[in-house]
């Protein structure tokens, strides 16, 4: 499969973030609908107040991935299965490389955590179905969506990229959105790599 990805890194106070972002009323809903909610530790509902958690914070460096698909990638996925498969299979990969690298920052950054797109992936099934703790708890991090963050809107306003999503065809390309909290600013040079 070809593909390249573009990262792209925006930052912002975590309070003007919530401001224009969020909507946890209306994006719950949507995370309600998942089958991943209540059943994967990184999703909702989350057993935490998310305006605590949010407010130890002062700002967020967002990273977007686009991932961009070849023609013949979009081609070779000429079946439902295949657009499943072949589409998991791409952004898992980049998934798993952003949530690696910006494990990597927290270590480097003090008081920084951060979030990832979608719910965790490192274990094949979480134990949170079995009423379990989290495995990884040291990799584990929170989804955006889990707090009700507008990822179509932060694409949009930060980065100028319309969302794709898969319809009888793989898109042109994904779209990712992490971020990581931080007390403090982050020298350009540790953020932006």
């Amino acid at each position: 499969m070809n593909y390249s990805v573009e990262y792209h890194t925006n930052h912002i106070t975590i309070s003007d973030f919530r401001g224009k972002y969020q909507n946890q009323e209306k994006f719950m809903a949507f995370c309600r609908e998942c089958p991943r909610y209540n059943s994967t530790w990184s999703c909702p509902p989350l057993f935490f107040d998310v305006d605590k958690y949010l407010d130890k914070f002062t700002y967020i460096y967002v990273i977007c991935a686009k991932i961009k698909l070849s023609s013949h990638t979009i081609a070779e996925a000429d079946t439902s299965g295949k657009i499943k498969d072949m589409g998991w299979e791409i952004v898992s990969s980049v998934k798993t490389d952003l949530d690696e690298k910006l494990l990597d920052m927290e270590k480097h950054i003090p008081d920084s955590v951060a979030l990832s797109s979608g719910g965790c992936i490192f274990c094949e099934a979480c134990s949170r179905k079995e009423g379990l703790p989290c495995r990884q708890p040291d990799k584990m991090r929170y989804s955006m969506d889990a707090f009700g963050f507008d990822l179509t809107a932060i694409t949009k306003d930060m980065f100028s990229i319309d969302i794709q999503w898969c319809k009888d065809r793989l898109p042109d390309y994904f779209t990712l959105i992490h971020g990581l909290l931080s007390k403090t600013t982050i020298p350009e040079k540790l953020w932006k790599k």
